[in-house]
Parts: structure tokens; C-alpha cells; sequence
């Protein structure tokens, strides 16, 4: 049972790498299934060639490094080999070099097909090798343009820089100038930082208070909802009818009261009772005040009768 249990495991492992090996050139652009050729190439030295790096031919994938070791027993050659698609014909005049694309990139075996070949190779030949030297050559050139860009940008710099040499004390002052009015603007943005922080902790106040006015209002305004609920239950229009009603009784009452007729008009429109009334009262006044004074006037009584005698003013009897 236990190596019944290996076995499926070890096949397992194969089976995951032939998978992982196929979807990796596959990726790569290779055909994992068409068949390839062995070949050999010696470099003395492949740093920064790895293993599965790729073959180009004319900038397309036709294969991929198989193995790296050295060849000898000094160690100065090594052997790298290479598996490469079995439909290109390969001639003794073809040669693998060891290039780099780009700053970036890895290192990749460039198969050149010079022509004039003799022979086309054999699976197990060996292809003539050689490193593509002008990367080194570009790099070199490119220092060297770069050092004298940077020479002559430094001297741009200094005669840029050489007006300002006698202006240092000014330099420093505006520097310093710089500084305190950096400090200063520190320093306010700290006091706005503080203000802001200020002005949101009285919006917050505001806030509650308002939050705890509003719990207070909320019962006045039930209140006076209730009472606007009790004035609509109140038969207003009846009301005003009632009041039109009476207002215009009075109205009318006015009017005959301004008028000649009726007695209430006659009464204030003309004083002819009046008259009456005050020269009665004065005829009342001097009736009584005789009856004061005569007494025996209105009070003698005799058998045999008596005089009439006229009333007695009694103003002039006082008199």
C-alpha cells in the first residue's frame, strides 16, 4: 500500500512539472510539441545565461538552454546545450551568440545562419560560439558621453554659479529671510489650526443647544397643536354670523337714534322737552318753596270759606 501510495505521488510530481514545463515555453511562445534537436555550443563565459533562456532566430523563439557545465578540467570553457526546433535546418556556418536585447532583459542565444555553409548539422553537433561585444562597446560610449555631459553641465553650473559667489552674504540673508517667513507661516498655520479647532468645538455647543432647545419645543408644539385642534372644533362661521348679525342690529339702531323717528330720536334731535322739563321743575321749585314758607296756604281749612289768595313767589318772600 505505501508504495502503491508513492508511486501516485512520484507520478503525481511528473505530471505537475511536464504541465508546468508546457505552460511555461507555451507562454514563451514555444511549440512544446514539435520535436527538437540537440545541439552544443562553448563559451568561456555565459554570467547572466540561465537555464530555459531563449534561442532567437531572426527575433523569434526556436528553442530554449537546456543545460550549462564546463568542458574541461581548467574550467575556463563551458559547455552550454541547446534544444532547438527540428525544422530549422542548421549549416555548418551558423553560429549561437550570447546577447543581451536590452538594459533590461536577461541574456539570449542569437542563432545567426551565416551563408556559404558546407553541410547541414546533425543532432549532437557542435554550433561556434561568440559574446556580442556590443553591449560592452554601447555602454562604454554611453559612459563616456555621459561623463562629458556631466563635465560640461558642471561647468555650465559653475559659470551659472560664479555671478552669485560675491552675493553670498545676500544669499544667506534672503535664506534667512526664507526661514523666518517659513517660521512665520508655521506659526499661523498652527494659530488656524487652533482657531478652526476653537470655531468646531462652539459649532458642537451650538449644536447641543439647539438639539436641547428643539426637546423643549417639541412639547410646546404639541400643545399648540391641541389648541389648533380645539380651535377647529370651534364653530367659528356660526359666530361671525351672530356678530354681522348684532353689528348690524347696532348699525340700524344708530341710524333711527340719528333720525326724527322715534322718541329716543325725537329726544335727542329736539329740545322741546327739555324746555318743558326745566320750566316744570322751576314751577315744582316754587311750589314747594311756598309751601315751605305758607304753610297755611294749602293747610287752612275754615267754615265760613276763605280768600283765595295768589301764590306767593317764594324767591321774594325770602327776599
Amino acid at each position: 500500500m505505501a508504495k502503491g501510495r508513492e508511486f501516485k505521488v512520484g507520478l503525481f510530481v511528473v505530471v505537475m512539472a511536464a504541465v508546468l514545463y508546457i505552460g511555461f515555453n507555451y507562454l514563451r511562445g514555444l511549440n512544446v510539441f514539435s520535436p527538437l534537436n540537440t545541439y552544443y555550443v562553448k563559451y568561456q563565459n555565459v554570467s547572466g545565461l540561465n537555464k530555459g533562456d531563449r534561442i532567437i532566430l531572426n527575433g523569434l523563439d526556436v528553442g530554449s538552454v537546456v543545460e550549462r557545465k564546463f568542458s574541461n578540467d581548467q574550467y575556463n570553457e563551458i559547455l552550454v546545450t541547446l534544444a532547438i526546433d527540428k525544422t530549422i535546418n542548421l549549416t555548418d556556418s551558423t553560429y549561437a551568440r550570447l546577447a543581451k536585447p536590452d538594459f533590461l532583459g536577461g541574456i539570449e542565444v542569437q542563432l545567426i545562419l551565416k551563408p556559404g555553409g558546407n553541410r547541414i548539422l546533425e543532432m549532437g553537433d557542435t554550433l561556434s560560439g561568440e559574446v556580442d561585444g556590443g553591449i560592452t562597446e554601447l555602454i562604454t560610449q554611453e559612459g563616456l558621453s555621459a561623463a562629458n555631459s556631466l563635465s560640461a553641465l558642471v561647468n555650465r553650473i559653475n559659470a551659472v554659479l560664479e555671478p552669485f559667489e560675491n552675493r553670498a552674504d545676500t544669499i544667506a540673508l534672503a535664506i534667512d529671510n526664507f526661514k523666518t517667513l517659513s517660521d512665520g507661516l508655521i506659526t499661523t498655520n498652527t494659530m488656524a489650526q487652533e482657531t478652526l479647532e476653537q470655531f468646531k468645538l462652539q459649532m458642537e455647543y451650538v449644536t447641543d443647544s439647539l438639539v436641547v432647545a428643539m426637546g423643549g419645543v417639541k412639547p410646546l408644539l404639541a400643545e399648540y397643536q391641541q389648541l389648533g385642534e380645539k380651535l377647529n372644533a370651534v364653530d367659528i362661521e356660526s359666530r361671525l354670523v351672530k356678530m354681522d348679525s348684532v353689528l348690524s342690529g347696532t348699525e340700524r339702531f344708530l341710524a333711527r337714534l340719528n333720525s326724527d323717528d322715534g322718541t329716543l330720536g325725537k329726544l335727542m334731535t329736539n329740545d322741546s322737552l327739555f324746555n318743558t322739563l326745566t320750566q316744570t321743575m322751576s314751577d315744582l321749585d316754587s311750589l314747594m318753596i311756598d309751601l315751605r314758607y305758607n304753610p297755611k296756604r294749602y293747610m287752612h281749612f275754615s267754615i265760613f270759606g276763605r280768600k283765595n289768595r295768589p301764590p306767593a313767589d317764594g324767591r321774594n318772600s325770602k327776599k
